[in-house]
């Protein structure tokens, strides 16, 4: 859920950090070859997973333009982006309150670039920029400041333990602009609010997404770090192999591996883990070559793609995912979740399935919710929760 902000990092993608290379590999991982055409297969979601769908309130002024920023089995938290704030709904979609406090005091933040829910300790913290976060209660009540050093990147801070968070720092360019190998994964203190301890997990390639826009190129950079079923991952698109993080002091724990190696296959794609299931690896093949819509301020990609790595069977095929109580749906872009397993949501706006119902295309629990909708309202949450 962490990674929202696509949009956001557009803006700031001349600032956006790079990803690295790992100095560990073992035959005996999973490999996935990224040049291969492999085959699309239709997988109904209802045969993998329970599907259910959370109407959420839809008075004026909770109307909302985002998508969910934390799900979990103790409320949905949505992020707006158009009105800079976060929306809090319990898990049957009732609006609970909000946290809206964008100005330039002391208690505010400038922009809510970045959030991250920490339920059990009813806390969210805002990234107004890189290195800096305000924390308040999921009520909305000022709790403090907290500051990072500059060069850890928003999107790539998450809740470790009780006492620590953990996050990826930005690397720094030599003068023929090639990255100075270094150390990037490091440990805060909630109190202390300090570094304690780096991994000894090397970074030393930096591979960004080209975005052709014109005579002028911009680069972009994802997160480097994910969080899926409560564990977080080193995700790194420049390098070869994705880990688990297994703790501050221990060896980072790999878990599957692409060929060719990132570093001669500049020209193709990156690599890039957003959901984890007992029998699937989801992965984004991401193009490192994309185009820009000057007219229509819109980057165009057609070439990245999903892909799913069968655990059960070795199997490597690009899903399309159908929902048969909804067959007509036209894309379905899964957000997996942090800390429920093996758990995603996707936003179904209420103007489509409003269509879709006039057309006789809904049938099931969907139909039932999509019958009390008016074309204004909030979207549905589609929540699938995969087979164990």
């Amino acid at each position: 859920m962490k990674r929202i902000l696509y949009s956001a990092a557009l803006m700031l993608a001349l600032l956006a950090t790079g990803c690295g290379d790992a100095n560990q590999k073992t035959s005996a991982l999973p490999q996935i070859d990224v040049r291969t055409d492999y085959p699309e297969k239709e997988i109904c979601l209802q045969d993998v997973a329970d599907v259910s769908y959370v109407p959420l309130d839809s008075k004026d002024d909770i109307l909302f333009s985002g998508h969910v920023g934390s799900f979990s089995d103790k409320g949905i938290a949505i992020f707006d982006v158009s009105n800079q704030r976060l929306l809090f709904f319990d898990k049957q979609g009732k609006f609970l309150n909000f946290v809206g406090r964008k100005g330039q005091g002391p208690e505010e933040y400038s922009m809510m670039f970045s959030v991250l829910v920490d339920w059990d300790k009813n806390e969210v913290m805002v990234f107004n920029s890189y290195g800096q976060s305000v924390v308040y209660s999921l009520d909305g009540t000022f709790k403090r400041r907290v500051t990072f050093e500059s060069d850890v990147n928003p999107s790539d801070v998450y809740n470790w333990s009780d006492g620590q968070f953990v996050s990826y720092r930005r690397g720094v360019l030599d003068e023929d602009g090639q990255l100075e190998p270094y150390q990037p994964i490091v440990f805060y203190s909630r109190e202390a609010e300090k570094m304690e301890d780096s991994l000894s997990y090397r970074k030393e390639h930096e591979f960004p997404t080209i975005i052709a826009n014109g005579s002028m190129n911009m680069e972009i950079s994802y997160p480097s770090l994910v969080k899926l079923n409560g564990d977080v991952y080193v995700n790194d698109l420049s390098a070869d192999t994705i880990y688990r993080l297994v703790s501050p002091t221990q060896a980072l724990q790999p878990v599957i591996t692409r060929t060719p190696s990132v570093v001669n296959d500049r020209d193709g794609h990156f690599m890039d883990l957003y959901g984890i299931t007992s029998q699937f690896y989801i992965f984004w093949f991401r193009s490192r070559q994309l185009s820009f819509d000057g007219g229509n301020f819109r980057v165009i990609d057609e070439k990245s793609k999903n892909a799913i790595y069968d655990r059960n069977n070795g199997q490597v095929y690009h899903p399309k995912f159908i929902n048969k109580d909804y067959p007509s749906m036209e894309k379905c872009v899964l957000r997996f979740c942090e800390e429920v397993h093996a758990c995603a949501t996707m936003q179904l706006e209420a103007f489509d399935l409003i269509e879709a119902l006039e057309a006789g295309e809904l049938s099931g629990e969907l139909k039932t919710v999509a019958e009390g909708l008016k074309e204004d309202d909030n979207p549905v949450l589609m929540v699938v929760k995969f087979n164990e």
